[in-house]
């Protein structure tokens, strides 16, 4: 499985990423691309300790969710709920949020060796090597839903 700690899955991220435009087509789901992006830089955010949210899980959903996001089946598309902080609804500009896209992958990167990371909302306690397993997968399905 794709992890963001591989330069060659940064790079292409990177370059998926500033494929975005605003008239993007919308292949699934409600958010609009600037949204969808936004969305995705919380979530590094979150990796990142710079927004929160309680762990709302249970640890039997918890185990099995992690089973099938950390295996090769793709995440379900319009099927998975968001933990509230990473909710991007409001109007985003898409220039900015593409330039904060690999900071903030970068600075998730550099926290490689970290022993210690935040409590995952759904998941619960995660590795290093899952986080980022999840940043290249949750930002894979969002670009997938604008056609990048």
């Amino acid at each position: 499985m794709k992890t963001v700690f591989e330069p060659a899955v940064r790079k292409e991220l990177i370059e998926r990423v500033n494929k975005l435009t605003v008239h993007s087509p919308q292949v699934f789901g409600k958010m609009k691309p600037e949204q969808g992006l936004h969305h995705i830089n919380a979530a590094l955010q979150l990796y990142l300790r710079e927004l929160s949210s309680p762990y709302h899980g249970n640890k039997l959903k918890a185990a099995i969710f992690k089973l099938l996001t950390f295996s090769p089946i793709p995440i379900p598309r319009e099927k998975a709920q968001t933990a509230p902080p990473l909710i991007s609804d409001g109007n985003y500009n898409i220039e900015s949020e593409k330039k904060r896209f690999p900071e903030l992958l970068n600075r998730v990167v550099a926290m490689a060796d970290q022993k210690e990371w935040p409590v995952h909302p759904f998941f619960g306690q995660l590795t290093a090597e899952e986080y980022g397993k999840l940043a290249y997968k949750h930002t894979d399905h969002h670009l997938q839903q604008f056609g990048v």
